[in-house]
């Protein structure tokens, strides 16, 4: 089987992303461990070749047919010996470690070593001992009687860890050295960012993309926001292809909050009356009816607590401060993300009656008739006018309502991120005002409001417990991960090439003979 160039250019660069991997610390556990390569220096085994071959990433290739056993062999060894060029390059380069390098690397020695007894052998420890100190001490001791079994040391371990942990920092060392001159212009990341718009993102996947945004799997948000309820005008370019479409009134983005009462027991899927599964539920009923008591005298902002309150609202979502600010978001084709009701339910106290299930417009156009409602829904006024939604689902009765904050104020008229461009810590300016990535422009005052609503998102999940100021979401932050990952993959195609270059003039001997036995299974 024949690699295409293209495949073969990845895994060259992909080669590079192993290349840091220490070598030191393999454990030799062949009596014969003969030398499968020479790079200028530097010696290369097969024990090393064998850790390569059996944890690379890429073993899935050879198992999937994209590559031939003997082309996964010869990939190893090549990667092998990528990994002997920087090895090469440390002594050729006199890499070394200054005082402050070192002590910070002993520190990190220290660390995994005591990490690893911990989480390997405390659990192990006589109960009896209480004091943690204690306790750690004969974790120790049992694991150095571990060592004793193997036949090695403490200090040949720790001397072990020491290298490999050193190699490693000489590495990093030797690659930021090689790439402190890279550096990417603000058009680079302007292009890198407007290259990443995808303008024909579905409300699904937007739904997902800010759900991550919210719950910071991702550290920036989505750059476009689909506009479904828009009309499409026929392309002047595509005259003959009728693409017109009239403004859909009912498909926009919405956020809604709520308040959660559970049942004492969750419905399952036998239970097709829930209104009066609930009247059979008396702790529930009665939480309930003292709910709907309260919304005589209370507005949108009293309200608006019990949803944060943890001891009245069962959604613990409710409580985080992302969806606490930000809500739940709500569309027309979003419905089925949220309990089989939920989405209804706000959908209507959005867009009041006009708006039909598709089962209901159906049963109106074969029948001339409205179709019953699929769900049992009530409305409510709070004392100041606020209107709610009381719905059941299968978890307990909810109360909705639209969420006041304006939840996409990040995002123009068009749908695009109002991602200011920054340069040297500022934002850029023109004549018109402060520049976007995607040739728009924005206020000082826009972005102080985003920042403020940005501030709902904590980066940390221990954050009211740390007594230090938090650190926030901004927009320059989210600017600056794109300029970081424009720098990243820029400094990374510098280093393949310099690797590639140290390559052609370093002195190499590959044995091919010793891994022939990896060509065949």
């Amino acid at each position: 089987m024949k690699l295409n160039k293209t495949f073969v250019r990845i895994l060259a660069v992909l080669m590079i992303a192993v290349m840091g991997v220490s070598l030191v610390g393999c454990v030799n556990s062949y009596a014969d461990n003969p030398v499968v390569a020479k790079v200028g220096g530097v010696k290369l085994y097969l024990q090393q070749y064998l850790n390569l071959y059996n944890n690379s990433q890429y073993y899935q290739y050879m198992q999937y047919g994209l590559m031939t056993r003997e082309q996964y062999a010869t990939f190893i060894l090549d990667s092998l010996v990528m990994q002997g060029v920087q090895l090469d390059q440390l002594e050729v380069q006199k890499i070394t470690l200054d005082a402050e390098e070192e002590a910070k690397l002993q520190k990190d020695v220290d660390d995994q070593i005591v990490n690893y007894v911990t989480t390997t052998y405390l659990s192990k420890v006589d109960s009896s001992i209480t004091d943690q100190t204690a306790r750690y001490e004969a974790a120790l001791e049992l694991f150095k009687a571990t060592l004793k079994e193997n036949k090695t040391t403490y200090e040949k371990y720790r001397k072990e860890v020491e290298d490999s942990l050193r190699q490693s920092a000489r590495l990093e060392k030797l690659r930021s050295i090689t790439v402190k001159d890279v550096t990417v212009s603000t058009d680079d990341v302007k292009k890198s960012i407007t290259d990443a718009i995808n303008t024909d993102i579905s409300a699904a996947d937007f739904y997902t993309a800010w759900s991550n945004f919210l719950s910071m799997s991702s550290k920036t948000a989505p750059l476009f926001m689909p506009h479904p309820e828009k009309a499409v005008e026929d392309d002047p370019e595509t005259a003959d292809k009728d693409e017109s479409k009239d403004a859909d009134p009912y498909a926009e983005f919405f956020s809604v909050k709520h308040l959660l009462i559970k049942f004492t027991q969750q419905a399952g899927e036998s239970v097709t009356d829930l209104e009066a599964y609930a009247a059979e539920d008396a702790a529930f009923t009665e939480k309930m009816t003292a709910m709907e008591e309260s919304f005589k005298t209370i507005g949108l902002d009293e309200f608006l607590e019990k949803c944060a309150d943890k001891e009245i609202c069962e959604d613990p979502g409710m409580q985080s401060p992302a969806y606490k600010y930000f809500g739940y978001l709500m569309q027309a084709s979003l419905i089925s993300k949220y309990y089989d009701g939920f989405g209804y339910a706000a959908m209507k106290l959005k867009f009041g009656e006009e708006w039909k299930t598709e089962n209901e417009k159906k049963a109106i156009d074969e029948n001339g008739e409205e179709a019953q409602p699929d769900y049992k829904i009530t409305m409510f006024d709070l004392n100041d006018g606020t209107k709610l939604v009381k719905v059941f689902t299968t978890t307990g009765v909810h109360y909705i309502v639209l969420n006041p904050n304006d939840c996409f104020t990040m995002y123009d008229e068009d749908g695009y991120l109002m991602l200011p461009v920054y340069e040297n810590g500022e934002a850029v300016t023109d004549d018109e005002g402060i520049v976007t990535v995607n040739g728009g422009h924005v206020t000082a005052e826009q972005i102080a409001a985003t920042d403020e609503a940005l501030k709902n998102i904590v980066t940390s999940s221990d954050a009211e417990e740390n007594a230090e100021e938090p650190e926030y979401i901004t927009l320059q932050s989210m600017y600056q991960s794109y300029y970081d990952a424009k720098l990243t993959s820029e400094q990374n195609s510098y280093y393949t090439t310099k690797v590639s270059e140290w390559k052609e003039n370093t002195k190499i001997v590959e044995k091919k003979n010793i891994i022939k036995a990896f060509y065949k299974a």
